[in-house]
């Protein structure tokens, strides 16, 4: 028995796409030309199994575009779409990228690598149809979450990524999720201004996989791959915490490590999305009274809410000699085993905050930078030392209790 060809639809103003992408793809795709509006679009496509759809994205057509893609993907989610176009604009690309098209092919410049890129992608699709939906990645997730919003949360998670970059093979990405309040605080200390942010990709949790991540999200100089909220968002904009859970999962499949930046703030389903996948949480602090409080009701959330807990320990930032509440205690307090004591020298965190640039660049040798990589080589040992039972009273007893 012969099998029948696959067939793609093909939405296009320009008569020379169709011919071109028949003479490019050499026959291997059955190409059909595509009725004008998305009401006949739907049809088609409901009325005859199709194996894709190329949809034309031009300057001038792109909003329309962009609306009849998202038609689509609604209706048909495991639909791969892919946009051609007779330019690669930047701003057309990324309006096609976010709408929902899986790749994007410009005329006369990719002509010889469209075949081979269409059989990968169907070839992806019909994997993915097949593997059990929810299957793990193998890649590792740590959470850094704070009782509070603080921009220390983004600038530890910002260091401990670039820590794991500094020593990641080939073929081994890194990836930073900053959910944290306040927003944006992990892109402003690496100086990026990225397009593609982290409501984007929970939205396009459905379709994210490994030529969305290389299109459309925002990467450092260091590799470092960065999700986060858009900086101009004052009040927190909510995630729907299970897709954004689906999406960290997701992630472990096409990144090796993953970094969350959290705060307490961010309610108790995002939360629970964030802490569950982790191979380790990092309960961030410092040496305040009003800092270790907070911390002290987080945990009490956390518990009651009997979340995994078993690898959470504790992080104790801006660290002084003799203030009173030595990072010991805290973390007999708190109930968890002592990960890191964390200290800078004078202005050099703000400097580097400020600089839009990396401690490891403004001050290398600020205790902080060394603090950081001795944490960043741990995490992947295993599970943290037990935590040490607290009895005494005085002081920290009443603070606490």
């Amino acid at each position: 028995m012969v099998n029948e060809p696959l067939r793609a639809l093909v939405i296009a103003e320009d008569r020379n796409c169709q011919p071109w992408l028949a003479a490019a793809l050499a026959e291997s795709l059955e190409l059909h030309a595509a009725e004008a509006d998305s009401a006949a679009v739907l049809r088609q496509l409901a009325a005859s199994r199709h194996a894709l759809v190329f949809c034309e994205f031009e300057d001038f057509n792109a909003p329309e575009r962009a609306q009849l893609v998202e038609a689509i993907t609604d209706r048909f989610p495991e639909l791969p779409i892919v946009a051609v176009g007779r330019a690669g604009n930047a701003g057309t690309v990324l309006a096609a990228m976010r709408a929902g098209v899986r790749d994007f092919f410009v005329q006369g410049q990719d002509d010889h690598k469209l075949t081979m890129q269409v059989g990968k992608l169907l070839r992806r699709v019909g994997a993915a149809s097949a593997t059990a939906v929810g299957a793990q990645g193998s890649g590792k997730l740590y959470t850094v979450v704070g009782a509070q919003p603080h921009e220390n949360i983004a600038f530890l998670a910002v260091h401990l990524a670039l820590a794991f970059c500094e020593r990641a093979t080939t073929g081994e990405r890194v990836l930073l999720v900053d959910a944290a309040t306040p927003a944006a605080a992990s892109t402003v200390f690496l100086n990026m201004t990225p397009v593609y942010s982290l409501p984007d990709a929970v939205h396009d949790v459905h379709r994210c996989d490994a030529t969305l991540v290389d299109t459309a999200f925002a990467r450092h100089a260091s590799g470092l791959y960065v999700l986060s909220m858009p900086e101009d968002v004052l009040a927190r904009n909510p995630l729907r915490a299970d897709d954004f859970g689906r999406l960290l999962q997701l992630f472990k499949s096409l990144f090796s490590t993953i970094f969350v930046a959290i705060d307490g703030q961010a309610g108790r389903e995002l939360l629970r999305a964030a802490i569950e996948p982790a191979e380790r949480l990092l309960v961030l602090t410092d040496q305040s009274i009003l800092k270790s409080r907070q911390s002290s009701s987080l945990m009490r959330a956390l518990r009651l809410e009997q979340l995994p807990l078993e690898r959470a320990t504790l992080v104790v930032d801006h660290y002084r000699r003799r203030l009173g509440l030595e990072p010991e205690n805290l973390a007999q307090i708190l109930d968890l085993p002592l990960a890191a004591t964390l200290s800078s020298e004078g202005a050099h965190r703000i400097q580097a905050m400020n600089a839009g640039e990396p401690m490891y660049s403004i001050a290398p040798k600020d205790p902080y930078c060394a603090g950081v990589r001795a944490l960043a080589a741990a995490l992947p040992l295993g599970d943290a030392a037990p935590p040490v039972s607290f009895d005494a009273p005085g002081l920290l007893g009443r603070l606490f209790g």
